[in-house]
């Protein structure tokens, strides 16, 4: 390396980005650069861990933490609905950051003038932030691409690939109501381009579209979106994973060689404790170890636990997933890419937020089956029993292993980061 870089990152505190992000902190590091990273006080032990520096957000809700319920801000968990809890996810997640994000991006980049700004794409003042100091921004994307796309159904809807003038016209109407839904953003949006002295926007999209690149940490073969035309700076690059051990102990002897099942619920609160129960109860009896991650958010206090399940309160995935035969999760994009990495079919049970998208990717690449999180034990049962005897499920999976092990995403970016302060880009917007 012939020379250092600064960059500043922002992140959404224990969140399913952290982890690929948090990944592509420490390959910087590794590589020299300085890197501080904005977020919230709840992901100063992560973020320090990785030897980058912790800045705390001073105005966008510094004590947001939504691994636990009272300081979980987003409440997308409450709605009735799915587009309620969608409504909420936008006005208290993605809209209510804008303004403070900036601000405290802008703050930091004025005494702290870094070579390139990269932002979580839910945080979107970081990337006004940087417009306004003249420093290039690239977007981390964590989740499926977020925006309408032609020929593909949006984020946010659960919905599956559908062909034909009939699928052609449902995805143009969903993606004109998903567009709807983003502009009305766009007050709040233009506001905080003002205060940093840029022109307004028309439309909420433009302001992500303007990064330097758009990097999204999966491979192509597991999204929807791929297959449209998306525009030229949007990057399937591989996930990232942080650091983990190879090896992983076993709480069963060595004499039960029966298939592991991992229950992976979310490192975020979404009021999963009835969900972890009916699991429980589904696995009991069966000829499975059960384990049971609770990270976090789940309190596994007076859980009622049959005898062929164990809680470990966290183990990292990619320890254990390569020893499992089946992965049952509430359908998180890194559980999901974990799982999958390994070759390892999924149940998923999808709660909220992207979750029913990204079960439906899982689907469609057949690697797993879903069900709703509401469906009772004995039912969930006989579907864990036929996911286990199933080998296409296992085929479909290791199919899936081989494109998300053609790059890592951490590699990737920080390549194209090195690339991109080396010989600067005009911004786009």
């Amino acid at each position: 390396m012939k020379y250092s870089m600064r960059v500043m990152q922002t992140l959404l505190a224990f969140s399913g980005n952290a982890q690929p992000q948090l990944a592509l902190t420490r390959q910087l590091i590794e590589r020299g650069h300085e890197v501080r990273v904005l977020a919230h006080r709840a992901a100063r032990e992560r973020i320090e861990a990785t030897g980058a520096e912790f800045v705390p957000f001073r105005r966008a809700q510094p004590d947001l933490d939504i691994s636990r319920r009272e300081t979980d801000t987003l409440r997308d968990w409450q709605a009735r609905t799915r587009p309620g809890a969608g409504m909420r996810l936008l006005r208290n997640g993605l809209f209510a950051f804008v303004l403070d994000v900036s601000r405290d991006c802008a703050e930091l980049l004025a005494r702290w003038p870094a070579d390139v700004v990269a932002f979580d794409w839910m945080l979107i003042g970081g990337a006004i932030a940087a417009q306004g100091a003249g420093v290039p921004a690239v977007a981390l994307v964590h989740c499926p691409y977020p925006l309408p796309v032609a020929g593909a159904p949006t984020l946010f809807t659960g919905l599956r690939p559908m062909r034909g003038p009939l699928g052609a016209l449902r995805d143009r109407l969903v993606n004109r109501i998903a567009s709807r839904l983003l502009q009305s953003g766009l007050p709040v949006l233009n506001r905080a381009r003002a205060e940093q002295g840029l022109a307004p926007l028309e439309r909420w999209e433009q302001q992500l579209l303007g990064a330097s690149s758009i990097f999204m940490m999966s491979a192509a073969e597991l999204d929807f979106s791929s297959s449209g035309a998306l525009p030229a700076n949007v990057h399937y690059v591989g996930p990232a994973f942080e650091p983990y051990a190879r090896d992983w102990s076993s709480p069963w002897p060595e004499t039960n060689t029966d298939p592991l099942v991992v229950i992976s619920l979310s490192t975020s609160y979404m009021d999963q404790r009835a969900l972890a129960q009916r699991i429980l109860d589904a696995v009991a009896g069966l000829p499975v170890r059960a384990l049971l991650t609770a990270g976090p958010a789940l309190d596994t206090s007076g859980l009622e636990l049959p005898g062929n399940a164990r809680v470990s309160s966290f183990v990292p995935h990619r320890s254990v997933f390569p020893h499992a035969a089946l992965v049952i999760s509430h359908a998180g994009w890194q559980t999901i890419n974990a799982a999958l990495a390994d070759g390892v079919p999924l149940l998923c049970l999808p709660d909220g937020r992207d979750q029913p998208d990204n079960a439906a990717r899982v689907l469609v690449a057949g690697a797993g089956v879903r069900a709703r999180k509401g469906t009772p034990p004995r039912r969930l049962r006989k579907l864990i029993a036929r996911a286990l005897d199933d080998p296409a499920l296992r085929r479909g999976a290791d199919a899936i292993a081989g494109a998300l092990g053609a790059s890592d995403g951490a590699l990737t970016i920080a390549d194209a980061l090195e690339q991109l302060v080396s010989a600067p880009a005009a911004s786009a917007i």
